[in-house]
């Protein structure tokens, strides 16, 4: 019986579906060859469709030139062109070959995505220019408001809380008031926000604070100041009876670790107009201001008289404003605030973290001594006691659970449950899954 070897168009057919699969090895064995023999065959085409797909380029700029040669005005080729011109940095170049493009295919596709990536691309570059003329000191008032004007027109990226060059863009983008937003401007500490993570919980909930009086409440040692200003909030205020002003030290939320920042808190508060820092609490601001937000971000778990933080909260809140905080589930997984904070780090040889994980906190609670930090920082309230507390003096508009991850759910079993409704009976599977609840409430 003879054996079919496939033909030169078999062997394309074959790359070419495998190209269109997204399957880069089969596809590179069947075109390459036929690519690298004629570099102007569709095989070339294909070939370079799927690398510069997979961002590999490097292989794609030999064929371009002599398929381009006897297929000038193939859309496909020509948006490879542009990419190719772009990782050359040459905008105007990468423009022209998408004008050619689309002048023979309009609504093609990638182009059209491409043509999207190069505007963006100039925009970025225009915010360098901008940044660049409020890094310099001599400049006229005059050109730091257009520099800062310019920034405004520039929408950052969805995740500028990630990027020190996207959260500056957002900082001038989402503020109401730029001679403000210049006098405000520190670039040192927006890239200390962005690498420390202080700019996620404020982007999450940007929609609140845009254009408001933002009071925070355990704010810690003041990290998250710029990032509610870079989410749009006209002031910030944080309070946190714990606070050191003095200290160049600040956690950082991505690695759970202490590290070192270039400013005090006193030094930043005095530094910039919209940003105050106090070692206060919220007893000691009653009668002197009030505020369009106050936010907490897993601070409710840790207030011992809670209800007392509550009242006060409802007379610093204004008439149309709103109360938004996260609260940090005790009763999920990780409720303990201990390691293992997540079953990615869990070493079940250590004993402190079996002492906790899986729910063993709340089996475990009343063989704790009361200095424990379980006892001394947790108030370990109920979801259900909580919602009933905001509710004492608030109108609730979005009271949310936050489910832990399916790498915490697949743990949970019949015998976890059992055991831990042995001692709280009206415990639900519900609380036990939920890491955290989002809750947005109004002013009465």
């Amino acid at each position: 019986m003879s054996v079919k070897v496939p033909t030169r168009l078999d062997k394309f057919e074959l790359g070419k579906q495998a190209a269109l699969d997204g399957d880069l090895d089969k596809a590179r064995e069947y075109l390459h060859p036929l690519a690298e023999a004629a570099p102007y065959h569709p095989a070339a085409f294909f070939l370079c469709q799927i690398e510069s797909k997979k961002g590999i380029l490097n292989n794609c700029e030999k064929y371009c030139l002599t398929f381009l040669a006897k297929h000038p005005q193939h859309a496909g080729m020509r948006t490879i062109s542009a990419l190719l011109q772009i990782a050359k940095g040459d905008l105007n170049q990468a423009e022209n070959e998408l004008k050619i493009a689309l002048n023979t295919n309009p609504k093609h596709n990638r182009a059209l995505k491409v043509r999207q990536q190069v505007g963006w691309l100039r925009k970025q570059g225009e915010a360098r220019d901008a940044l660049e003329v409020l890094d310099s000191k001599h400049l006229s008032k005059l050109s730091r408001l257009k520099a800062g004007r310019q920034l405004k027109k520039i929408t950052p990226a969805d995740d500028w809380d990630n990027h020190e060059l996207q959260a500056k863009i957002a900082f001038f983008h989402n503020s109401g008031d730029m001679r403000r937003a210049l006098r405000n401007f520190d670039p040192e500490l927006i890239e200390k926000a962005v690498e420390l993570g202080y700019c996620t919980w404020p982007k999450k909930i940007q929609n609140y604070v845009k254009g408001k009086n933002i009071l925070d409440v355990g704010c810690g040692f003041g990290g998250y100041a710029f990032g509610y200003l870079c989410a749009g909030a006209r002031s910030y205020t944080g309070i946190d009876p714990a606070m050191l002003l003095e200290e160049k030290r600040m956690r950082n939320k991505r690695i759970r670790q202490w590290v070192e920042v270039p400013k005090t808190a006193k030094e930043i508060a005095n530094a910039i107009e919209d940003i105050e820092l106090l070692q206060t609490s919220t007893s000691d601001l009653v009668g002197q201001n009030t505020y369009d937000i106050v936010c907490l971000h897993n601070v409710t778990e840790h207030l011992t008289d809670i209800r007392s933080v509550f009242a006060d909260i409802s007379k610093l809140v204004n008439k149309n404003g709103k109360l938004i905080f996260l609260h940090h589930n005790f009763y999920g997984w990780s409720g303990h605030h201990m390691a293992p904070h997540n079953p990615s780090v869990l070493d079940t040889s250590n004993p402190e973290h079996k002492k906790f994980f899986d729910w063993n906190h709340i089996s475990i609670l009343k063989e704790l001594p009361e200095d424990h930090y379980l006892y001394t920082n947790l108030n370990r309230i109920r979801i259900s006691e909580l919602r009933e507390l905001t509710q004492e003096f608030f109108d609730i508009k979005i009271w949310d659970h936050r489910p832990s991850p399916d790498s915490v759910l697949q743990r949970m079993t019949p015998e976890i449950t059992k055991k831990v409704e042995g001692i709280l009976p009206d415990i639900t599977t519900n609380e036990l899954e939920t890491n955290a609840v989002f809750c947005v409430a109004g002013a009465r």
